[in-house]
């Protein structure tokens, strides 16, 4: 496995995400790329809705926190264990930015959360997850998030 993708949705995820990349970096000698896919950039036409500043404000100040979190942990990654390690923001759709990115860096492995929903949310939603793995065309290690 040269290249493993850890998609991270909450920096909270990233404590029990990013351990099993490295394991597997490790033994494969593999490079892991830290992604988070994030709503458009309030500062695009496509990203801006009708609304007050202090929205557009906070959506810009999270997308920060969020680009320096990745960095961080790519850094962490490269300091302790001596992984080459990237961080990758994005804006989009999840399902469509992994695929994209999938092919265009050539992963081998991808790492996401899983968190279990309730029986009713899973009735009114389609099954994102399921239409993920069928066409991501490589190994996705669903690692459970509490």
């Amino acid at each position: 496995m040269e290249n493993i993708l850890v998609a991270i949705g909450q920096t909270k995820d990233a404590e029990k995400l990013i351990p099993q990349a490295v394991k597997f970096a490790k033994y494969s000698n593999g490079k892991i790329w830290i992604i988070h896919v994030a709503i458009p950039d309030p500062d695009s036409l496509i990203g801006r809705e009708a609304g007050p500043q202090f929205i557009y404000d906070q959506r810009a100040e999270n997308r920060k926190k969020e680009a320096a979190f990745i960095q961080e942990c790519a850094q962490i990654i490269r300091d302790e264990y001596g992984i080459e390690a990237e961080a990758i923001l994005v804006q989009g759709a999840v399902s469509t930015v992994l695929r994209e990115k999938v092919d265009k860096l050539n992963i081998d492995l991808v790492i996401a959360g899983h968190r279990k929903k309730d029986f009713i949310y899973n009735l009114f939603t389609a099954n994102n997850k399921k239409d993920l793995v069928d066409e991501l065309k490589v190994p996705l290690l669903a690692v459970p998030l509490r």
